[in-house]
């Protein structure tokens, strides 16, 4: 059965910015790639989700922008089934539009997009995950949702949002990708600082994610101009 082809995402167009040697987070054009329908309807509930939160705050989405779906050739990538997405940039209608790259200069939108993307995927590769990985999301289905002390991307994700988000100390290590004791001593106190469970638990873990992204636009908002 062949995968439906779509040019855009919860009603928001998509865009490819991998053409040239210098279009990245620069130029887009219109893009219609194959998606795996399964894989489909989880984009399409993020997105949703995603607008929905990020538009009160001034960042209503116009654009998204892709380095790629699918790829030609039979291998073992997800990207192969059309079921992987790299996120390279998000043009907002109101604010400066946003570029994976710039993680470092502007870590508080980054971390808001990537919570609400760990709310519908299992596997999302973020900044620190790899050199690969500094100027996009990748994301799949290829695992359930819910937090994964092993997972490094996962650790990654929780030790920047404690740190820049609710100004915790994760030890001297610093944000490693590490899960231990003083990650997890943080985590306990942002979690009763919250009110909120284990999240071991995924009911929780979903509840933290949408904490965190809460926190991550508030942040942004005071420093983000139009």
């Amino acid at each position: 059965m062949a995968h439906p082809r779509v040019d855009k995402l919860a009603g928001i167009p998509l865009f490819y910015d991998r053409f040239s040697d210098d279009s990245y987070g620069k130029q887009g054009k219109p893009y219609r790639p194959y998606v795996e329908a399964g894989f489909l309807v989880i984009c399409e509930y993020c997105f949703k989700e995603m607008q929905a939160l990020f538009t009160p705050g001034g960042f209503a989405i116009g654009e998204i922008w892709s380095g790629g779906v699918g790829r030609s050739g039979s291998g073992s990538s997800l990207h192969h089934q059309n079921r992987a997405f790299d996120l390279d940039a998000l043009v907002f209608s109101d604010k400066p539009m946003w570029v994976a790259d710039t993680f470092p200069q502007r870590p508080f939108l980054y971390l808001a997009i990537e919570a609400v993307l760990r709310i519908h995927f299992g596997t999302v590769l973020n900044y620190d995950y790899n050199a690969a990985h500094e100027d996009h999301f990748h994301f799949d289905n290829g695992t359930n949702v819910g937090f994964k002390r092993a997972a490094r991307s996962h650790v990654l994700f929780l030790q920047h949002s404690l740190t820049k988000l609710f100004d915790k100390d994760v030890g001297t290590a610093g944000v490693d990708g590490v899960y231990g004791d003083d990650t997890e001593a943080a985590l306990t106190d942002a979690l009763n600082d919250l009110g909120i469970g284990t999240i071991t638990n995924t009911g929780n873990w979903e509840t933290f994610l949408r904490a965190c992204c809460a926190e991550a636009l508030a942040l942004e908002t005071q420093i983000s101009q139009p």
